[in-house]
C-alpha cells in the first residue's frame, strides 16, 4: 500500500518537472491510440501538446486495454506505424 500512496503523492512533484520537459516538445513521429469507450479523445489532445508530429487513433469498440480488447487491430496500426519509417 504504501508504494500506491507514494505513487499518487508525487504527481505534484511530476506535474512540476513535466512542465519543465515539455517546454520543448518531441520532434520524433509519435502513436497516440486510445479506445473510443475510455481516454481515446483525450489521449489524441494530450500527447499533441507534447509532440509534434503526432500519428492518432481512436479505436471503436474498445475501452483502456487496447492489447487484451483489439489485440488484431493494434498489431495493423504498430505495424503500419513502424513500416512508414523504412
Amino acid at each position: 500500500m504504501r508504494a500506491g500512496f507514494e505513487y499518487f503523492r508525487a504527481f505534484p512533484e511530476d506535474s512540476k518537472q513535466n512542465k519543465e520537459y515539455f517546454k520543448r516538445k518531441f520532434s520524433m513521429p509519435v502513436l497516440a491510440l486510445g479506445g473510443a469507450q475510455s481516454f481515446g479523445p483525450l489521449m489524441v489532445n494530450m500527447v499533441k501538446e507534447v509532440a509534434t508530429d503526432v500519428r492518432v487513433g481512436i479505436i471503436e469498440r474498445c475501452g483502456h486495454w487496447i492489447a487484451d480488447e483489439r489485440p488484431e487491430h493494434l498489431t495493423e496500426q504498430l505495424l503500419a506505424f513502424f513500416g512508414e519509417e523504412e
